[in-house]
């Protein structure tokens, strides 16, 4: 992108009467019981009223559908929380603003473009501060005439429970997945905490998108790490499962990851969905499927069983293959990132210090070759050294 988040045209379709695609939607979040500052930011709202939630549910069944966006800043307590705020309405009011569709490839482009505006708009923030490497994760979702539409850059999930399955239809943007996708899992406890992307670091970015079809009776669940991380994935499906409501839902999910331990800011966004537009589940196998959408792409040829946008970013520090080029260009900015300091049991809560060529400490890169003089150096310290010992004897 050349400094326009909007340079590239969204494909438009032809209106079709309004499916009737229900959406009961809420969302909450925590500080949790270590942190002093919340920097998880969401945003669940109505795109054909124009109205976010507010302490009730959500109840949406507009043409335009519902709009969930959960966001995880990084750069320590005032720029995580800027970037995530910012980064959260700004999606928000991108998607508020852009046109009405009932095509859900057009619906992934729109959420692209809001995405990348985003970006934009933290990075340049960042910059007005003198907070260089403040970013956020987020993983935005519209649920939109029978489908969900996801966006995501780092490591906030999206999730879809059908049939009491929970199946995350998201893929993490993170070291640790990188590892175990290339069968390295010794490896994936090195550092739990560094992502592969963050929104608003670099002048550019590259979403990953997935369209999923959503069933009768479908539950979703929008979430940042303090809650994946803390809780296993079968606890979560149990409660949104069992949970009468959304917010019923959202607030157990929270409170729980609170009492095993709460180690970072907890956000648990959930929508069930209805309505006569959705078939019930064909049979038990009748799962969520990920399927990421290339926006250069029509048709079959622009879905994928596996993130192509993951495999570059882990190609970039050395694992694994790359896929081919980006949709966006490559910015140039430090492949690994860390949302936050590494959770296992460490009093000393301070982020390390980045060295000076880093632009903020919250980002960090795998460690670089010595130069050559280095080595030179020690090489005359060892001769001196030897030189001494020779002498003494």
């Amino acid at each position: 992108m050349s400094g326009d988040a909007d340079d590239e045209p969204i494909l438009l379709d032809s209106p079709r009467a309004p499916a009737a695609t229900r959406a009961r939607c809420f969302g909450a979040t925590d500080v949790g019981r270590v942190r002093e500052h919340n920097e998880d930011a969401f945003v669940v709202g109505d795109l054909e009223r124009a109205e976010r939630q507010g302490s009730d549910v959500l109840e949406v069944g507009g043409a335009r559908g519902a709009l969930l966006v959960v966001c995880d800043g990084m750069g320590g307590a005032e720029g995580g929380e800027v970037a995530a705020d910012l980064a959260a309405r700004t999606v928000w009011s991108e998607m508020r603003d852009a046109q009405t569709t009932d095509s859900p490839e057009v619906f992934a482009r729109l959420l692209r473009r809001a995405l990348r505006a985003a970006n934009r708009r933290v990075f340049d923030e960042g910059r007005r501060l003198g907070m260089r490497g403040m970013g956020t994760t987020v993983s935005a979702a519209g649920v939109n005439h029978g489908h969900l539409i996801v966006g995501q850059i780092g490591d906030s999930r999206a999730y879809v429970l059908r049939a009491d399955v929970l199946v995350q239809v998201t893929r993490d943007q993170s070291l640790i997945s990188a590892l175990l996708a290339a069968g390295h899992p010794t490896d994936a406890g090195t550092n739990p905490s560094a992502i592969l992307q963050a929104l608003g670091v670099g002048p550019d970015v590259e979403p990953s998108l997935s369209i999923i079809d959503l069933r009768a009776g479908d539950r979703i669940l929008l979430c940042s790490d303090g809650l994946h991380g803390q809780l296993g994935e079968a606890a979560i499906a149990t409660m949104v499962a069992e949970a009468p409501g959304p917010d019923a839902a959202a607030r157990l999910l929270i409170d729980t990851a609170c009492a095993a331990g709460g180690h970072d800011n907890i956000t648990a966004l959930v929508a069930f969905v209805d309505g006569s537009a959705l078939a019930a589940p064909a049979s038990v196998d009748d799962l969520p499927r990920f399927r990421e959408f290339d926006p250069r792409e029509e048709g079959e040829r622009a879905f994928t069983s596996t993130s192509n946008v993951a495999r570059r970013l882990a190609a970039r520090i050395g694992i694994g293959e790359d896929p081919g080029p980006p949709v966006v260009p490559a910015t140039g900015q430090f492949p690994l990132m860390a949302t936050r300091p590494p959770r296992p049991r460490r009093t000393d809560t301070s982020a390390p210090d980045p060295g000076p060529d880093l632009p903020g400490p919250a980002r960090q890169r795998l460690p670089a070759a010595r130069p050559w003089w280095w080595w030179w150096m020690w090489a005359v310290v060892v001769a001196v050294a030897a030189w001494l010992l020779a002498g003494l004897v």
